[in-house]
């Protein structure tokens, strides 16, 4: 390959490619490599620059063409194994017989680079998109319709699709498919030819295709300048739009810790209404755009976004389906997302109106005894544990929703665990009388679809606390209150019930007197 350093000029060429999508050399990088030229010389620029960054090649198995499949995977074998870079071949079957293949392959495909750049601790993904790319996404979305934001098509650094906390970057954007096969030409490097490429059942060929193709015929060369020229333009204004409300995002879901096991903290979120409603209607559509789709994976339908803006605007409480069995709750104080009950489920299909049963032993159980001092282990992974405190009587009552202390006397009955039944009832801490449960949780701000996930510990048949949301008014800790039951809700969402804890405790307990 030292020939192949010499035309390419490969260093400079990545140091250039690095800063303009702010890479640091320091850092590990995953490289998606497919076996197209745009992959090829992205990895081959990065490989034989000097010094070398910490490359991990990922090559997606889709298995959709066969043979031809396996041959550009042996083909990125040989090419990681020249260059001395690591290579991965991560397996993400997709149905082609279902609707929406490229889509479902394209998610396919960045939930395994996610996976991947995990795993080896990268915190950036880098795929060969280059212009003709970005030109191709944007018509495709203006054709298929789409909001402000989605016309600013194919960004150098962006979110990686499905997952936040990781970047892909497009370090070749600015570059056209002929010039990335040109300079392979010219360093004798080979790459593979998709075949898939030329079927016009996909969308996007028939754009790069038909299309593109098209206009350059009828409009001549500056027909297509124009297009990118104008592509510049809506990305140059969608970031001015974009930094007036970059700041909104889902919190953690309320009272998460209750609802959630640790990989499950961050699905969803709820917002605070008032954010949405002081912006103007334009900046709120572009707002809830974006964060519908962060928040859901994929862009909301327009019937469906039109509908919850029509709903904030007129100051409606409402629940709006959307694609893939996500939900969105306005309420008057908070706008809730909430997942499908598939991305929650650990073993078993709950719905909120039922009860959720414990794997115990061999078989499943409704309630699991819980012993003092002793503990229980939910099935997501969460934990209640029991123990008596003897603190001096001015002691201070924890007001954290995941750790209460009870009075131990008024809770003497055995204490036990399981999840919510019809007709269960709860006097909470502070509240004038008992009500029914499911009302209780609904003023607390928590979704149907997972009430059923909040663990309930019992003293005999009497309902002392609602775990991870609050505690039972008949077993507050008084002045002649001699010893406490410290009961506490760990090993799950223990960061994000912390988060909540501090930002909701005061408006939990602000209305329960002293005594």
């Amino acid at each position: 390959m030292d020939a192949a350093r010499l035309v390419l000029d490969a260093t400079a060429r990545w140091n250039r490619l690095e800063r303009r999508v702010g890479l640091l050399p320091s850092e590990p990088l995953v490289i998606a490599l497919s076996g197209g030229a745009d992959s090829v010389l992205l990895l081959a620029l990065a490989a034989l620059s000097e010094p070398r960054a910490r490359l991990h090649a990922v090559h997606v198995e889709h298995g959709l063409r066969g043979s031809e499949s396996a041959a550009d995977a042996e083909f990125c074998a040989r090419l990681c194994l020249a260059l001395g870079v690591p290579l991965a071949r991560p397996l993400a079957h997709v149905d082609p017989d279902l609707p929406d293949l490229e889509a479902r392959a394209r998610r396919a495909r960045y939930a395994a680079l996610a996976a991947e750049a995990r795993r080896v601790g990268a915190r950036a993904v880098a795929t060969g998109h280059h212009a003709d790319d970005a030109l191709e996404t944007l018509l495709m979305r203006w054709m298929r319709g789409t909001e402000l934001a989605g016309l600013a098509g194919l960004k150098p650094r962006a979110p990686l699709p499905g997952d936040d906390e990781l970047v892909v970057v497009r370090p070749l954007i600015d570059w056209r498919r002929e010039e990335v096969r040109e300079l392979l030409r010219a360093a004798g490097i080979a790459w593979r030819e998709d075949s898939s490429n030329a079927d016009p059942r996909f969308t996007r060929n028939r754009v790069r295709n038909a299309l593109l193709p098209l206009l350059s015929e009828h409009c001549g060369p500056d027909g297509i300048a124009n297009l990118r020229a104008f592509a510049e333009s809506v990305e140059s204004f969608e970031t001015r739009l974009a930094r007036s409300t970059a700041a909104l995002h889902w919190d953690p879901p309320t009272f998460a810790a209750a609802r959630r096991g640790r990989e499950d903290a961050h699905v969803g979120g709820s917002l605070p209404r008032r954010e949405l409603a002081r912006l103007a209607p334009a900046l709120r559509r572009r707002a809830l755009w974006r964060l519908l789709t962060e928040g859901t994976g994929s862009a909301p339908p327009p019937r469906a976004l039109d509908s919850a803006l029509d709903d904030l605007a007129s100051g409606r409480c409402r629940r709006h389906g959307l694609a893939g069995g996500w939900r969105l709750q306005l309420r008057s104080d908070k706008l809730h997302l909430t997942p499908p009950p598939a991305q929650l489920d650990h073993g078993h299909a709950a719905e909120s109106a039922e009860q959720l049963r414990f794997p115990y032993g061999d078989g499943a159980v409704d309630t699991l005894p819980l012993q003092v001092p002793g503990h229980v282990v939910l099935e997501d992974g969460r934990a209640i544990s029991a123990e008596l405190a003897s603190p001096s009587p001015s002691a201070p009552v924890p007001r954290e929703c995941t750790v209460v202390e009870l009075d131990a006397e008024l809770a003497s009955g055995p204490l036990s665990v399981r999840f919510a039944r019809a007709g269960d009832r709860f006097h909470a801490l502070g509240a004038p009388g008992p009500r029914r449960l499911g009302r209780f949780l609904r003023d607390a701000g928590v979704p149907r679809e997972e009430r059923g996930r909040i663990p309930l510990v019992f003293s005999g048949k009497e309902l002392i606390w609602v775990a991870g949301v609050r505690p039972a008014e008949s077993v507050r800790v008084g002045p002649r209150t001699r010893s406490r039951l410290r009961l506490e809700l760990s090993g799950a969402a223990e960061e994000v019930g912390r988060e909540v804890s501090t930002a909701s405790a005061g408006g939990l307990f602000r209305d329960v007197p002293a005594r």
